[in-house]
């Protein structure tokens, strides 16, 4: 990922500003950016998602073709999510092709009570992507 970073052109993708500014949301006890498709749903048994960590992970994410579009926007979700949610501790993933295309982020809760999405202390492991994790820990005691 290091490689990747210091090797960014200018971006030339488009977002739309409501993912720069996310409107977050909270449902069943899950931060979400879209929670449209949940709408039916009372609760997280009522869905097709493992556990809560899954939900997010899954409906958190956003695929770009520009390295440097991604970072910005983590960035945005990252300062977002520590105002919006001091409380909270946050995973937020960048994650690439080693070449630096088809990028994806996204972000979960991290919870004591269920697994982790994405290996933590294994990053090194996943050969075929090049990975950026962002911890966000909650200063509330």
């Amino acid at each position: 990922m290091r490689n990747l970073l210091n090797g960014l052109a200018q971006p030339n993708e488009l977002i739309s500003l409501n993912l720069f500014n996310p409107d977050f949301c909270v449902w069943d006890n899950c931060i979400v950016i879209d929670a449209s498709s949940l709408r039916e749903r009372g609760s997280i048994e009522e869905t097709i998602y493992h556990d809560r960590t899954d939900l997010e992970a899954s409906i958190n994410h956003y695929h770009l073709d520009d390295l440097r579009t991604g970072i910005k926007l983590i960035s945005n979700w990252e300062e977002n999510l520590k105002l919006s949610y001091p409380e909270r501790d946050f995973i937020l993933i960048l994650s690439s092709t080693t070449e630096g295309e088809d990028v994806v982020i996204r972000f979960y809760q991290l919870r004591d009570n269920e697994a982790e999405w994405i290996k933590l202390n294994n990053l090194e492991g996943y050969k075929e992507e090049a990975i950026l994790v962002i911890k966000i820990l909650n200063e509330v005691q």
